[in-house]
């Protein structure tokens, strides 16, 4: 099977994660011919049935966090229900980043007795891995974007600018700087899909006004992911002049993902307050 060939509708936002997703489902893959029969036949088909506890457990063990993602999405029950009704406790939080074995952990072979009742007869194993790759892509969505918005944040502090997410701030901004008071930088960061991308041009341009009626003196900025392929078919600055509505909005400058160094350099042109401590220590 080519995973190649399945649709990944976030690619050009998000490839790291489908790289991430790739290598977990081809590791899932080598594991499921390592520790269950595979029937052949019109399609290879995995026989679960035919597996015991300890089949379930051993292949939980060879790989913890593939293989228990896996399992979970294909039995479809989440930590919650597998602890209401066999009593294994956060098996998804706890138990898929843990370096050393499971074949002793109480919880892990109780997740192992109830694979062994929940898992089906059989199952093709293209369906097997398809099903995983497209539940798990649904899950990290959110969680690669919001890594994204931390990344950028940890970057303008490694640049000297006291940055942070204005969590209880009106409208509670993606950037906010500096972290004291007066706010000179209010901004939105998104990782955008281009069948919702005008509703998220609208939403800038909404937060744009009201950070301007909530803030005194702020410059309003934008940092848009659309993917390299995207701007490369519009013009950066066309897209530019959509999400501005040609400068007509309250969006004072627009910075897509690859332009981290033009967004510094706005900072200094616009001698926003950067880090004291931060700034003695590039001195010395």
């Amino acid at each position: 099977m080519d995973i190649d060939d399945w649709p990944r509708p976030s690619e050009d936002e998000l490839p790291d994660m489908y790289e991430d997703i790739d290598e977990m489902v081809q590791t899932a893959e080598i594991t499921l011919r390592d520790h269950f029969e595979i029937a052949d036949g019109k399609d290879e088909r995995i026989q679960f049935g035919k597996a015991s506890s300890e089949d379930f457990l051993a292949a939980i063990d060879a790989d913890h966090e593939s293989m228990i993602a896996l399992f979970q999405k294909v039995a479809g029950l989440p930590d919650r229900e597998f602890e209401r009704q066999y009593g294994v406790r956060g098996i998804g939080s706890r138990f898929r980043d843990r370096k050393t074995s499971l074949k002793d952990v109480e919880d892990a072979k109780k997740f192992a007795d109830a694979l062994a009742e929940l898992m089906p007869e059989s199952l093709s194993l293209e369906a097997t891995l398809y099903s995983f790759y497209k539940a798990w892509e649904g899950d990290q969505r959110r969680f690669y974007r919001m890594r994204y918005e931390s990344e950028f944040l940890e970057y303008l502090n490694e640049e000297g600018y006291n940055a942070t997410k204005g969590n209880s701030l009106p409208g509670e901004p993606d950037i906010v700087i500096p972290d004291s008071d007066p706010k000179e930088i209010i901004g939105e960061i998104r990782v955008i899909q281009q069948k919702d991308k005008q509703k998220r041009f609208k939403e800038f341009r909404t937060e744009a006004h009201e950070a301007h009626q909530n803030f005194d003196n702020i410059h309003f900025v934008v940092v848009a992911n659309l993917g390299r392929q995207y701007l490369e078919d519009h013009g950066r600055e066309t897209v530019r002049g959509e999400i501005t509505k040609q400068g007509t909005s309250e969006i004072d400058a627009v910075f897509f993902h690859d332009e981290r160094e033009d967004f510094i350099k706005q900072l200094e042109s616009w001698g926003v307050t950067k880090d004291q401590q931060q700034s003695l220590s590039d001195l010395e």
